[in-house]
């Protein structure tokens, strides 16, 4: 990832925070100066202005491993040792073994990397392999299977919009979003931001199998053990 990258990304989210930049400064403890000079791609914060800057802008933990590995190459791997490519068979296993739809996926770009029985039942065709934001602006099955569809779909694109250029390659992102642009509202919701700028929300409405329409709660987790860059998607049923 380069300076501007980076320039771009603090820019634009401290813009879509409603922060000017000594607000910013004061948050996160550094002097506006410093704020100023990461801004204008002439500074690579250390890591630690890098957890202050995730804190005060709001990133969530689950994407903060992947922007501390663009920006600070071989680091991650070097302290916490290699991670496989793909979930091995124990991994996926260990999904299959839980009672609720759940998915290995990479956000922001949202490549699924495994999945278990159940997801595949509640979403066919949002199998292994496939993509969380291909799969929501190209296959017609989503919006009807997801009554909030625009909320959920404006999330993920504005996810990708704003995190994708620091934490994945830039052909990954272009290919998804040129996909992506086959829907007729996907241009909009890619430069627009959503009311709520966030992918993730704490409830997802489900159209079930049978047609009644249920209330699952997200649960999404970072394994590391064994380690890897995907996350663990839960959707788990309200308890009583």
């Amino acid at each position: 990832m380069s300076k501007g990258q980076l320039a771009l990304f603090v820019r634009a989210r401290r813009d879509a925070l409603r922060l000017t930049q000594a607000q910013l400064a004061k948050t996160t403890g550094w002097s506006k100066s410093a704020i100023e000079k990461v801004e204008a791609g002439t500074l690579t914060p250390s890591l630690e202005f890098t957890g202050a800057l995730f804190d005060a802008l709001g990133i969530p933990y689950m994407f903060r491993e992947r922007i501390i590995a663009a920006l600070f190459p071989g680091t991650l791997p070097l302290i916490l040792g290699p991670y496989p490519e793909l979930p091995d068979d124990d991994a996926l296993a260990d999904l299959e073994d839980l009672p609720y739809p759940a998915a290995y996926i990479a956000l922001p770009v949202g490549d699924i990397v495994g999945t278990n029985s159940q997801w595949n039942t509640v979403f066919p065709g949002l199998e292994a392999k496939s993509n969380l934001l291909v799969y929501l602006f190209t296959d017609p099955r989503a919006a009807t299977l997801l009554p909030d569809w625009e909320q959920v779909a404006h999330g993920y694109a504005y996810g990708l919009r704003m995190l994708g250029p620091i934490s994945v390659p830039e052909n990954a992102i272009n290919e998804v979003v040129r996909r992506c642009r086959a829907h007729p509202d996907f241009e909009r919701m890619w430069t627009v931001d959503p009311v709520e700028p966030t992918a993730v929300q704490p409830m997802l409405r489900v159209t079930m199998p049978d047609g009644e329409i249920r209330n699952l709660r997200i649960k999404i987790d970072k394994p590391h053990l064994p380690r890897g860059y995907w996350l663990t998607y839960r959707l788990v049923p309200e308890r009583d």
